[in-house]
């Protein structure tokens, strides 16, 4: 267990601020292909647990990006062949997420349901679709997809999609398989 880290009275209360108009979700846009085995199924409280405990931080910054720009990251070990066929959308997509107009807050809370999803049911290949943001400012929601997908060691590799499926703002992402 971590400890809880000292938050400033500032830092708190700017934290309030900004989530001071964000409301529950009711649900998330989470999109299956038919599968011949059925969905594996946890109670509700194991979920919970599971991603409120799975949360991805801001602290560590990489250099930002621009909406044209195109992603890649994989962890050490991943055959080239296997990144190749990734970059080039060569694997059938089980699930996508779309989090294109969502706010950060949204976004972080769909993306570790989603992924607790696709790890429950042995999904591998996916498509997170983020959008290219606003063409006068940088993509918030690719520099944070670009940050919180390194944090987790369920994610083997991404890179953005080919034009059919988004370009640069999409990503391919290869989970590791249960």
């Amino acid at each position: 267990m971590r400890k809880k880290e000292k938050i400033s009275p500032t830092e708190e209360a700017l934290f309030r601020e900004a989530m001071r108009h964000v409301k529950p979700l009711t649900h998330t846009k989470i999109t299956k292909s038919p599968s011949p085995l059925a969905p594996k199924t946890k109670p509700r409280q194991e979920i919970e647990t599971s991603v409120s405990q799975d949360s991805f931080s801001d602290y560590e910054k990489l250099p930002l990006v621009s909406s044209e720009d195109n992603l890649y990251f994989s962890q050490t070990g991943i055959q080239h062949k296997i990144l190749r066929n990734l970059r080039n959308g060569k694997y059938n997509i089980e699930a996508s997420l779309d989090l294109h107009g969502k706010t950060v807050e949204e976004a972080r809370h769909l993306l570790i349901q989603f992924l607790f999803t696709c790890k429950q049911n042995s999904i591998r290949h996916v498509l997170i679709i983020h959008g290219k943001g606003r063409s006068h400012a940088k993509p918030i929601l690719k520099n944070k997809l670009n940050h919180w997908l390194r944090q987790t060691e369920q994610v083997l590799a991404f890179s953005s999609a080919t034009i059919k499926d988004g370009r640069s703002g999409a990503l391919y992402v290869l989970l590791k398989g249960s």
